[in-house]
């Protein structure tokens, strides 16, 4: 059999029912298409109901699986796809994901017609399967930004222009046979592979989205977004991956630009440590990390991007670090608060706290108290509590001062 022209390449690892209900819709979205093509899927090992689910669409799709004797991660399963691909294109595809047919064959007859063009980048929707409703896109552009071969500055600036993720693409097995992505830890994959695809060919930063991101699949089943997770914690590597960008550029630049250049990476890391801070905050991570992320932005004088005022950021810093720090929690099976809290201060507590907590209005009532913490608020009455010295007290006013605003 002749080569498909197009392979649509979905890695999967026991997600069968994801899988089947993407093979259901590209039947679908498929129908039409005007071009050969292959799904291939490589399963990592699944051991749940995969391979049935892949024998059931073979007769619907022109469908192509390979299904490994051991799980190789996330990584290798990903670039064995990307190097065993048949199509002279190749599209990446999750497998609780989407696509739009007929915009990805408008993508690639525009690679038809343009041989220099590598690879093509486009936003993606944000789409509700339960609720059937679309969220817009991740990221927006008005207008399709091509950018000529070797031209660094020019992808950066768009990348930045747009706060642009050229993660969803679509591109020659040719170009991506010489250019052999990978990732690493210290820049994000996104940024580098892109201008890896710089050096070898044009790219074009597409306006049109061609792929679908699924927020909420099946209304009895939530599954966390990697892409969420990984936002909480990837600002240093999207630097990474920009400034990799910008040292490619870098032979062609004035100082002054390579500073206005820096200062623009500089804002847009800004962004992306405000989205981390709230993912953070919503997912209940441990305060006192997101508070010194926060303290970042203060440091680039960005605190007006902050999703929480500094001042309550630091409050939850400071009770969480009261109630989960080893040192003044060793030994402690109990955590006594002596002082007026407010509701929303006793619930975070009792919600942080590995130890049960009681709340007293003052110091009378601690008792024998030795295993216990006591966290003496600024108005609080004390008047037992100046004469305990085996008692382990922390106070408002100097946790406080460990967690400036």
């Amino acid at each position: 059999m002749s080569a498909p022209l197009v392979s649509f390449c979905v890695p999967t690892f026991n997600r069968c029912r994801y899988l089947d209900s993407l093979l259901g819709m590209l039947a679908q979205q498929l129908a039409d298409f005007a071009y050969s093509y292959e799904v291939f899927v490589s399963d990592n090992a699944s051991t749940d109901d995969t391979p049935a689910v892949l024998a059931r669409h073979q007769s619907a799709l022109p469908l192509r699986w390979v299904r490994h004797s051991e799980n190789r991660g996330a990584g290798a399963n990903w670039q064995y796809l990307m190097s065993q691909a048949r199509g002279t294109y190749v599209m990446y595809l999750a497998d609780d994901d989407a696509l739009l047919g007929e915009q990805v064959a408008r993508t690639i007859a525009k690679m038809e017609a343009d041989p220099r063009i590598g690879i093509v980048y486009a936003p993606w929707l944000l789409h509700d399967l339960v609720n059937d409703r679309t969220h817009g896109e991740f990221y927006r552009q008005d207008r399709d930004v091509p950018v000529p071969q070797g031209d660094y500055a020019g992808l950066l600036d768009a990348v930045l222009r747009f706060s642009a993720f050229p993660e969803i693409f679509i591109c020659r097995s040719s170009v991506l046979a010489q250019v052999m992505p990978r990732h690493n830890e210290q820049a994000f994959f996104a940024f580098v592979h892109a201008a890896e695809f710089l050096q070898r060919s044009a790219v074009l930063l597409q306006k049109e989205p061609f792929y679908v991101s699924i927020t909420d699949y099946f209304a009895d089943e939530r599954r966390s977004q990697a892409g969420n997770t990984e936002a909480e914690y990837a600002w240093d590597r999207y630097r990474g991956g920009l400034e990799h960008m910008l040292g490619r550029a870098s032979d062609g630049l004035t100082a002054p630009q390579r500073l206005a250049f820096s200062e623009r990476i500089q804002h847009l890391i800004a962004q992306r440590i405000s989205v981390a801070v709230r993912l953070r905050n919503a997912n209940g991570r441990d305060p006192v990390e997101t508070y010194y992320l926060a303290y970042r932005l203060k440091a680039m004088g960005e605190e007006r991007l902050l999703p929480l005022p500094m001042a309550q950021l630091r409050g939850q810093a400071a009770l969480g670090f009261l109630a989960t720090d080893p040192e003044l929690n060793r030994d402690v099976t109990r955590l006594i608060c002596v002082g007026q809290f407010q509701p929303e201060v006793q619930e975070f507590l009792r919600r942080q706290a590995r130890v049960p907590v009681r709340f007293e209005t003052d110091d009378t009532a601690l008792g024998d108290a030795r295993d216990a913490l006591v966290f003496a608020g600024n108005q609080a009455s004390l008047r037992v509590l100046p004469e305990r010295a085996d008692l382990r007290v922390v106070h408002e006013r100097e946790l406080l001062q460990k967690f400036p605003a």
